[in-house]
């Protein structure tokens, strides 16, 4: 499970390091993995509070892309 949220998480980065809007979907659903893995696999809470916060900036970051600065 870990390495399927690694892939996830390299797949998002380098799409968002390509300006491809789709990272952020990449970033969330790695996040969505990554919190599986933190409750059931490790048992490790800042791994699943590190990786809510995430999926949130991930939902942002999707939302207000190319939207420019306020």
């Amino acid at each position: 499970m870990d390495w399927i949220a690694t892939g996830l998480t390299i797949v998002g980065s380098y799409l968002l390091s390509k300006q491809h809007r789709k990272g952020w979907v990449f970033l969330g659903i790695a996040s969505v993995v990554w919190i599986a893995y933190g409750t059931w696999t490790v048992g490790s809470i800042p791994i699943v509070i590190l990786n809510a916060i995430l999926i949130i900036n991930a939902i942002r970051g999707f939302r207000t892309w190319g939207t420019g600065p306020r």
